[in-house]
């Protein structure tokens, strides 16, 4: 069985112990997190369900693995002629969650 949730403004497809990262949540290693938001349920026995836009009680649980930052990506903008050059760095953080209840 898997689902379709959407966590931000990104969709995942994932089955029960799937890991996947997504974008930066409090916690610590252990804790549960919960996705509410599942639009579509499927690959079981039954019928697929298909939500309008989401469906009502499904629910995805995941445990949180690990808490990482991105590789550093520089950002640079140059004028030419003008004397003006900027240099910049980002890390993005994000959260490695592991998949336990799909449902």
């Amino acid at each position: 069985m898997y689902a379709i949730i959407e966590d931000g403004s990104h969709q995942f497809r994932v089955r029960e112990g799937d890991r996947i990262q997504v974008d930066r949540r409090d916690g610590s290693p252990g804790d549960e997190l919960v996705f509410p938001k599942v639009l579509f349920l499927g690959g079981g026995d039954g019928e697929p369900q298909i939500g309008a836009p989401t469906l009502e009680g499904a629910r995805v649980v995941a445990r949180i693995v690990n808490q990482f930052k991105a590789k550093k990506i520089i950002l640079q903008k140059f004028r030419r002629r003008k004397n003006m050059r900027r240099r910049n760095g980002h890390r993005q953080p994000y959260t490695m969650v592991q998949i336990t209840s799909v449902g």
